[in-house]
């Protein structure tokens, strides 16, 4: 694999006790990436909570309360090489409660590794985080049947399960599965094959990170405006547009639109900390100066004139509701979509999915952790494009006024024309 292949952002998930921070810390301990002062402090620790030996689960469960119960609560992340490729490997809440941690870790991963414990095999919060990796557009899952040893390695439990969540993602047109039968705590099928499963002839986790697709680029330029930046340098009053780029290149000399008010201009100059550029790409964060000037206010999205995303106020959209309180249509709550705020209605809760038999049904209230489709009215104009077109644009988070609260994530299935 060439130096110069983009990084993989990949996102390890899976039911509480999976054994998902185990893995990622023998990945990290079997390929050379750990120091001796941090396999020292991982010691120390795993003797502190009467532990036999190193417990590697120590390396990602970072925050004090997270070793005393013994649960994922924040994400943390690690990176490290794979034979040539980068990886970024984030460890995501197993429990329930902290789905909405593991909305966040998934949100932009290129591939996931989901573990599914043996003994207990599929559940239906093993559903959700296959249902969820799919909604965000996470193309490929690396489906570790962990803990293999103690069902003595036994060949038809491993088809069972990795059957299982094979027809699991085939009935949402969810990620590839890639199945592994693994044991994240002795080593087995991570990063070598191993004798004690001679009937699995597959990949180990470290070949299938290594030769996994590199991440498709978005190629569509947009950039979400930050700020104006304003100045004075005694002849001119300067006035630049402040930002990251989401996607995309943009050079010296393109048409450029503002949306959502459709203004036009030409890029004048592109300033990258003080070093003016003939063209900058993602992700890089830019001052943009215009030709001509014209209005444009923080939260506005800047494009290529030629290939513009929509600009609508309706649309519909997979939504993650993360709130203790239902959702009951209708539902009067805020869109934030990068650093723009807008009022929005939910009016049609059209289907939830049922995680049991993974098959959207009718529904008329959302719970806590629950997926399902939307339809979704905006008081003021929203930049949008599909999900599976453009993640930055595609999508958004709920917001109850009354209380502030991060209420649910959603990713926009179809840009709906305005009656």
């Amino acid at each position: 694999m060439a130096i110069d292949t983009p990084m993989l952002h990949v996102v390890a998930v899976g039911s509480v006790d999976d054994g998902k921070s185990t893995l990622i810390g023998r990945l990290l301990h079997d390929t050379g990436h750990l120091t001796s002062d941090q396999i020292e402090a991982v010691a120390e620790a795993s003797r502190k909570r009467g532990r036999k030996g190193i417990d590697l689960a120590l390396l990602t469960d970072g925050l004090r309360a997270e070793r005393e119960q013994g649960i994922t609560i924040d994400v943390a992340y690690r990176s490290f090489d794979a034979n040539g490729r980068r990886i970024l490997l984030g460890d995501a809440p197993g429990h329930v409660q902290y789905t909405r941690n593991m909305v966040t870790a998934a949100a932009g991963a290129d591939a996931a590794i989901l573990l599914v414990d043996a003994k207990n095999g599929t559940t239906a919060q093993t559903r959700r985080h296959l249902a969820i990796c799919g909604m965000l557009g996470v193309r490929d899952v690396i489906a570790c049947v962990n803990k293999i040893d103690l069902v003595d390695y036994d060949e038809a439990r491993f088809h069972e399960i990795a059957e299982e969540l094979t027809a699991s993602s085939a009935a949402i047109d969810g990620p590839r599965i890639t199945p592994i039968p693994l044991s994240a705590l002795n080593g087995v099928n991570l990063t070598e094959r191993s004798p004690e499963t001679p009937w699995y002839e597959g990949p180990t986790v470290l070949e299938v990170l290594h030769d996994l697709d590199p991440p498709v680029a978005e190629t569509a330029f947009r950039m979400p405006v930050q700020w104006v930046v304003r100045h004075d340098d005694g002849e001119h009053d300067i006035r630049g547009l402040a930002g990251r780029i989401d996607s995309g290149v943009v050079t010296v000399g393109d048409e450029i639109v503002a949306l959502p008010s459709g203004a036009t201009s030409r890029i004048a100059r592109i300033d990258v900390l003080g070093d003016e550029r003939e063209a900058a790409s993602a992700p890089l964060s830019v001052t943009l100066h215009l030709e001509t000037d014209i209005d444009v206010s923080r939260g506005d999205v800047i494009a290529l004139a030629a290939t513009p995303p929509q600009v609508a106020t309706r649309l519909r959209a997979t939504v993650a509701w993360l709130d203790e309180q239902p959702l009951r249509v209708p539902a009067r709550l805020e869109a934030r979509q990068g650093a723009r705020t807008v009022p929005v209605i939910v009016d049609e809760l059209q289907e939830r999915l049922e995680l049991d038999t993974m098959e959207h049904v009718p529904a008329d209230v959302l719970e806590a952790n629950d997926l399902g489709i939307i339809t979704l009215h905006a008081a003021q104009p929203l930049v949008l494009e599909p999900y599976a077109e453009n993640r930055a644009m595609g999508s958004m988070v709920l917001i109850d006024p009354a209380t502030n609260r991060t209420v649910a994530a959603v990713m926009v299935d179809q840009v709906l024309i305005d009656a």
